[in-house]
């Protein structure tokens, strides 16, 4: 009891009177970035800047894949993020895919290899996967296909290609054919996909390619463009038809597409197709280095137009823009990776990665699309894969090269937190000075304000906080103990909160800030010390049945949280208390 309140009304009026105390400090605030929007308002062609805004983001880390792989292929499929083959340590082929759910990987056995194949998403739902490279080291091809179904998380191989292909790229028509082309130190061709169970040959190319273009010109037509042929040399700026003779392009003699690159699944799509207007944009640089952005629309090419050069260089260094294009439709926004140029030569200092933003929209309207860099803290390892656009708006990015070489990739995942706000670009001076005059006074006086009621404040406030922090942490551990949730191997946050009818972002933060973890680390702590107790009172038990009867819904998963909350593996533990 609190002075005549129950525990349970103590903790809801601290919180409470948390969630005030922080909606007052920051109402002047929000008054403040009320207004300046307003100044937006007043801004003219000649405020454009002529160097784009540079933005941090931040990088996150999520957990690691199960199985460390590079080569392989990244996107969305019903709902999930899923990685489909590559290979893994020594250069090896692993025929395994995984999908992220609920904070962890799941493994899935695949029916063929897929290192640098061909992988899509059809509009049927199902993922289509088939070629890449034979054997070990990156070589040779292959013919096989397969189809994978996300709701039932299952492959299907049907089939084979025409051609056994490494390094190929696909595009679906609106039909529901999927043209496939390209490949890696072997003869190219165009073939069709029926979008059911079987491939047909169309045509010879003029121009073999490996990992080309492939970009919709109408609603049953293609064309198919690139910078490298089948054996990485440079090639002429012409483009092979689906239908049609073979087509030169005159603005690629000047600026040439990616090497190395292919989009996945329409991702670099910016047209209608219910009003047959085929748009993508494509990364493109000139025999300097410098990047640009060329706009392709029913097959007519053009430089689009930018308020600011393609941004070549940080405080940092170089940039060196190594990805496909890749196109959030709902925010109107585009997004282009890089990675400071001299990874190579300093691979020990980490790799700082830079993802340049394209408001493409406003370009219908005859005005130049404004750009915006990110940039991260170094990172360290190299993606091999073009980032996937979440259902949030930001960019995930799994597995990749370590201290670049292909033999030793990294199972490390990361989340770059972009989101869709919009990001102000910078104004021009006039309207800047004003913005300070006009507000940077009252917000310094607010700001003052503020501060003088803080320090003014006593200190028995932070201390009813804590209390109420501890009131809570004690609830938490109790339910736990008592009813042994964490034997839910299924647990969640809003599972606590539900029994203790407590908002689940006041668990979270209770638990970080007193117990200093994560809910999945406090929740695997109770399961770890539960598998402590069977590994004691019953050395007879096997360790598949410690694990599932401790909580645990994976053993990789047990193993990694034993050694870290432990430091020693359950054998280690075992024959320590034997």
């Amino acid at each position: 009891m609190f002075g005549g309140l129950t525990e349970n009304d103590y903790l809801c009026i601290q919180l409470n009177k948390r969630d005030m105390a922080t909606t007052r400090q920051y109402f002047w605030l929000a008054i403040l970035l009320f207004l300046l929007p307003s100044v937006a308002i007043g801004r003219t062609a000649d405020s454009i800047p002529s160097v784009c805004p540079i933005v941090k983001m931040e990088a996150e880390r999520l957990p690691d894949l199960n199985i460390p792989r590079a080569g392989h292929k990244a996107l969305m499929a019903g709902g999930e993020y899923v990685v489909f083959g590559g290979h893994t340590n020594g250069f090896v082929p692993t025929q395994t895919a995984e999908y992220f759910r609920d904070g962890e990987w799941h493994v899935m056995q695949m029916t063929y290899n897929h290192d640098f194949g061909t992988v899509i998403l059809l509009k049927s739902g199902k993922v289509l996967l088939a070629g890449g490279v034979a054997e070990n080291i990156g070589v040779g091809q292959t013919y096989t296909a397969e189809l994978y179904d996300p709701q039932s998380h299952t492959f299907d191989g049907f089939g084979s290609m025409n051609i056994k292909r490494a390094k190929a790229s696909a595009l679906e028509l609106d039909s529901g054919k999927v043209v496939v082309a390209g490949n890696w130190y072997h003869d190219d061709g165009i073939e069709q996909f029926d979008g059911k169970m079987s491939f047909s040959y169309i045509k010879d190319v003029n121009q073999q390619r490996s990992y080309p273009i492939i970009i919709r010109i109408a609603k049953d037509d293609a064309l198919i463009i690139g910078s490298r042929s089948n054996k990485d040399e440079k090639i002429p700026p012409i483009a092979d038809r689906l239908k049609g003779d073979t087509v030169r392009v005159p603005l690629l003699e000047t600026w040439h597409p990616f090497a190395g690159i292919a989009p996945l699944s329409n991702e670099n799509f910016i047209g209608d197709e219910r009003k047959e207007i085929y748009s993508y944009l494509i990364p493109v640089e000139n025999d300097n280095g410098q990047v640009a952005i060329v706009k392709v629309e029913n097959g007519l090419f053009s430089l689009l137009p930018t308020a600011c050069p393609v941004p070549m260089q940080s405080e940092w260094g170089g940039i060196w823009y190594n990805k496909n294009i890749i196109v959030d439709r709902q925010a109107h926004r585009a997004y282009l990776m890089g990675i400071n140029s001299d990874f190579r030569t300093s691979p020990d200092a980490g790799y700082r990665y830079y993802l340049l933003t394209i408001d493409y929209t406003q370009t219908t309207d005859g005005k130049p699309a404004t750009l915006t860099l990110y940039y991260t803290d170094p990172l360290p390892l190299i993606f091999d894969t073009t980032p996937t656009l979440t259902s949030n708006g930001d960019l995930l990015m799994a597995g990749g090269m370590s201290l670049t070489t292909y033999f030793k990739p990294s199972a490390m995942t990361f989340l770059l937190h972009v989101g869709r706000q919009p990001v102000a670009a910078k104004s021009g001076f006039s309207w800047l000075l004003l913005v300070v005059v006009c507000l940077g006074v009252p917000a310094l006086v607010c700001g003052l304000c503020l501060l003088f009621r803080k320090r003014r404040r006593p200190t028995e406030q932070e201390d009813r906080e804590q209390v109420a922090d501890q009131v809570l942490i004690s609830r938490i551990c109790e339910l736990m103990e008592n009813e042994k949730l964490y034997l839910n191997d299924s647990l969640k946050i809003a599972d606590i909160a539900s029994a203790l009818c407590v908002n689940r972002y006041y668990i979270s933060d209770c638990i970080n800030s007193v117990k200093g973890c994560s809910f999945a680390k406090f929740v695997n702590t109770y399961r770890i010390e539960h598998a402590k107790r069977l590994l004691r009172t019953q050395p007879d038990m096997k360790l598949s049945e410690v694990w599932m009867s401790s909580g645990f819904s994976a053993e990789r998963t047990f193993l990694r949280a034993f050694k870290s909350i432990t430091g020693m593996t359950p054998s280690e533990y075992k024959a320590q208390n034997d």
